[in-house]
């Protein structure tokens, strides 16, 4: 990868740390917010361009450079023994769901029955597994990259299927917001990839719009789930179908 793809990938990290919008970069660089998250997507930038953001920040352009040196490398997939350790522990998984989404220390107190102890014992616990690294202040640098997946048929995954998956199934959709097709064809192989990569720009919008938004007090944000799928498939049995219920008179 680019020396300064890298440097991209951890002057975001930095943002994130201090609390950075998008909207401040781009009234710092004169640019519109959706020309900013365009060049961060494309991670297109000039190191001039690199220079003035670590300003902003309050950051040399070396320090992020050393930063970079001394790094971990991106984790894109626990291992299975890191995975059963979060099974092992529902409110340790769910302290690495809200580290994943940004979560703030007086946020999670306030809405779950944890204290600031347990919380704070729950974080040193994410720092071991090198999920996070806790860093003074109560802060949180997360290690895993924006592509991060659980591991496929990993015990995350098979309680996802299980529990997760169905409860987020278990509803009408008829929120206003929701939104829920399907939708079955003969496709060709090349049909196929345009529809995966359609789906991975939308999942890469929706990543770029939770980073954006995770800046805002919680108050102003709703929880939201988000499942694209796709895979070849045959509808190979007559399907059964309950009979119409009986009206008596």
């Amino acid at each position: 990868m680019a020396q300064r793809v890298l440097l991209v990938i951890e002057l975001k990290r930095v943002l994130k740390e201090r609390g950075i919008t998008y909207s401040r970069i781009a009234k710092r660089l004169g640019l519109s917010l959706p020309s900013v998250k365009r060049l961060f997507s494309n991670q297109d930038f000039s190191l001039a361009r690199i220079d003035e953001i670590c300003d902003l920040a309050g950051i040399e352009l070396t320090d992020l450079t050393d930063r970079l040196r001394q790094g971990d490398a991106p984790v894109t997939q626990l291992t299975e023994a890191q995975e059963e350790e979060l099974m092992s522990d529902p409110k340790l998984f769910l302290m690495t769901y809200l580290m994943m989404n940004r979560w703030r220390l007086e946020d999670i107190v306030k809405a779950y029955e944890l204290s600031e102890r347990e919380v704070r014992r729950l974080l040193i616990r994410l720092d071991r597994l090198r999920i996070i690294e806790l860093q003074p202040g109560d802060r949180v640098r997360l290690l895993v990259t924006r592509n991060f997946a659980w591991r496929p048929d990993g015990p995350v995954q098979r309680f996802l299927n299980e529990t997760l998956l169905r409860e987020f199934f278990d509803s009408k959709f008829d929120d206003p917001r929701a939104e829920l097709r399907f939708f079955a064809s003969a496709l060709t192989p090349g049909s196929l990839a345009q529809i995966r990569r359609g789906m991975l720009n939308v999942m890469r919008d929706a990543l770029d719009l939770a980073e954006q938004d995770s800046s805002l007090p919680l108050q102003q944000r709703e929880g939201a789930a988000l499942v694209l799928a796709l895979r070849p498939w045959h509808l190979l049995r007559i399907p059964e179908v309950p009979p119409p219920c009986s009206v008596s008179g």
